[in-house]
């Protein structure tokens, strides 16, 4: 049989767009057949009737654009999570679950008709279940069409180093084709010899090998530390069939992300771009002007009271302004609660609070304790300084401190600063380990969804308000 000719990311697109389309038929199909099983079947009581067919199909148009943006809000399309296993499961339970949430809400403003609560209810069970069948089939006849249509990529290994190592093992125990090992080229050593592949000799093989043999693909890696033999190999190859693939050693450097890519035809590397692309960032944009106008309107009776406390309590305005570091490296002026005196820093300049501290008021010692001081940051939310989740803001003064002592410290950065954020519902805030917080921050980054701001943001009323560290 004749090799596929389209590559695997392609092939991986294309499957990701029949995911897509096979999720929001199912859920289509499913929410018109519970209205046969609800209403047909005399498996559920009926009270009022039946209700009119048309009236529950007309449904079927806002309910595909409702499970398709939330299924792309909890991340269900992400390139390590379309494919069928343990991850992609459970964000199908939680878009499903959302979408149906949604739903409801939908049904329950526009009043277009009141829609049976069993019947709902079902739809969920259903689609939840027939979502989960329907990927689960998708995934074996990916697995099929990989094994038929592709036969096995002949790859010849050019260096050494653990780097080669890693990508040759990944590449057998995860490659969705096949690949057959030709062997490699290099220094020999037992430690470069124990990746499990032939040795065909030293570089100066190179023609030899590659015009005794078929080859489809070659892939060249060394450490960082021996990066001369790139250039004349390369050379040699330029003349030859087989496609050639560099992998350096620069993977370490790399936190976020570590694309390939061209400026003008010009080919690079990029590190450490931004996770999140368009859509994810408007949908939290979205959440953050909905969220912070939503407690700015029900909470103004709050900002009053606490206004009016703090100026009983101590000479002083009611809130206080401060430089900070946002996306970016931006600085904005964050606003609080003044919970200190207005001298406060008069003569110390720019130092961490402490327990105890006698800058702090008596007032302002519950205000630090409870959080209460921080909401006047909804207006840093809804002017677009901050997000209502992120790693929280520092002063500028501290950024140049630990952006030189914490690794990876100003990667951060690369997210819109929040009111509260993953290290703060995990007890890392106030007077705690800074390295501790930059490796929850970026945890954040790195697995940011919609449904994990929501989750952020409920857990916060919980555990993110008083905490022993907040002085």
């Amino acid at each position: 049989m004749p090799r596929f000719s389209m590559q695997y990311p392609q092939a991986l697109f294309l499957f990701t767009l029949a995911v897509k389309l096979a999720d929001i038929a199912t859920v289509v199909a499913i929410w018109c057949l519970t209205w046969d099983l609800r209403f047909y079947s005399k498996i559920f009581p009926m009270t009022h009737g039946i209700p009119q067919f048309e009236t529950y199909a007309l449904i079927s148009y806002p309910l595909a654009v409702i499970f398709c943006v939330m299924f792309h809000a909890v991340g269900a399309y992400r390139r390590d999570r379309v494919r069928f296993g343990f991850r992609a499961s459970k964000k199908v339970c939680q878009g499903v679950v959302l979408g149906t949430l949604v739903l409801v809400a939908y049904l329950y403003f526009t009043e277009l008709y009141r829609f049976s609560r069993l019947y709902l209810s079902l739809f969920c069970a259903l689609s939840l279940a027939a979502v989960l069948v329907e990927r689960f089939f998708l995934e074996l006849i990916w697995q099929f069409l990989m094994a038929r249509l592709l036969t096995p990529i002949k790859t010849l290994l050019i260096g050494y180093g653990d780097t080669l190592q890693v990508y040759r093992s990944e590449m057998e125990r995860m490659s969705d084709y096949p690949i057959h090992w030709l062997g490699r080229l290099g220094p020999r050593s037992s430690e470069n010899d124990s990746m499990g592949v032939k040795y065909l000799g030293e570089e100066t093989e190179l023609l030899s090998v590659i015009r005794g043999q078929p080859v489809d693909q070659v892939v060249l890696s060394y450490p960082s530390k021996d990066p001369g033999h790139y250039e004349p190999l390369l050379r040699q190859l330029s003349n030859e069939l087989a496609s050639v693939k560099v992998i350096p050693d620069f993977g370490k450097y790399s936190t976020f992300t570590y694309q390939a890519g061209h400026d003008f035809g010009i080919p690079l590397l990029q590190f450490n771009t931004s996770p999140l692309g368009g859509t994810d960032k408007a949908l939290k944009r979205f959440l953050d002007i909905l969220g912070s106008l939503g407690f700015l309107v029900l909470c103004s009776p709050l900002y009053l009271f606490i206004g009016v406390l703090v100026k009983l309590s101590s000479k002083g305005p009611v809130f206080y302004s401060q430089e900070r570091m946002g996306a970016d490296g931006k600085l904005f002026l964050m606003y609080k609660f003044r919970t200190m005196q207005t001298d406060a820093e008069e003569s110390t300049g720019a130092v961490w609070a402490v327990e105890n501290d006698t800058r702090v008021t008596y007032l302002g010692r519950f205000l630090r304790r409870t959080s209460l001081d921080e909401i006047p940051q909804f207006f840093n939310v809804l002017r677009g300084d901050m997000s209502l989740v992120g790693p929280r803001p520092e002063r500028p003064f501290f950024v140049e401190q630990f952006r030189e002592s914490v690794p990876k410290y100003m990667l951060r950065h690369q997210m819109r600063s929040g009111i509260t954020g993953w290290a703060q519902i995990n007890g890392w805030r106030g007077n705690t380990s800074i390295e501790e917080r930059i490796n929850h921050d970026l945890f954040y980054i790195r697995n940011w969804s919609l449904l994990l701001d929501i989750k952020i943001l409920l857990l916060t009323f919980f555990k993110g308000f008083v905490n022993r560290n907040a002085y």
